[in-house]
């Protein structure tokens, strides 16, 4: 049986003692977030769509009694997976060709006039702009950060489970 960890505005679910996930929303373009929380520290499993979606998921994580995030893996550089990424003070790990999308966004500006441009010349969605314009801070000095690891096919992260079990491999089949 899941167990919903209800705050303000978001839900966690937990799957067990040590994953979560936070549900994705359509309406904002969310994706689902996860957290998989290790005996020493916790893995996040994508970024979110802004820094607001970000912020809110590290409330939730906040509230909880786990160890402190110290990864977070990006799944894909589609936007609503990595653009809410600066906000973790993790290292961030990604494959090969999600750190290619990572390097288109990092060269994106996000004011209006650059924005509105994009959504013409079909580089976003006019739903993009407006989650960004809503949900972005700051956004005319926004910059993307890099990756700090980037793997090729697979990567093992060798560390235990606050239920002693290990942590799955990440694997990418391009």
């Amino acid at each position: 049986m899941k167990n919903y960890i209800r705050r303000e505005m978001t839900c966690l679910i937990k799957i067990n003692s040590s994953i979560y996930y936070l549900s994705n929303n359509d309406d904002k373009e969310r994706p689902t977030l996860g957290l998989i929380c290790g005996e020493n520290y916790s893995l996040v499993v994508d970024a979110g769509n802004s820094v607001q979606h970000a912020q809110e998921f590290l409330k939730e994580i906040e509230a909880l009694n786990v160890p402190p995030v110290k990864y977070l893996v990006v799944t894909r550089g589609h936007w609503d997976h990595c653009l809410g990424m600066n906000e973790f003070g993790a290292t961030i790990i990604v494959n090969s060709r999600t750190d290619q999308v990572i390097k288109d966004w990092q060269g994106y500006s996000f004011d209006d006039d650059s924005l509105q441009q994009y959504v013409e010349g079909g580089m976003m969605t006019s739903k993009c702009m407006e989650v960004i314009k809503e949900e972005m801070s700051g956004r005319d000095s926004f910059r993307l950060k890099s990756p700090d690891i980037i793997f090729e096919k697979s990567l093992t992260i060798d560390w235990k489970q606050s239920d002693g079990s290990l942590l799955p491999f990440f694997e990418h089949n391009s």
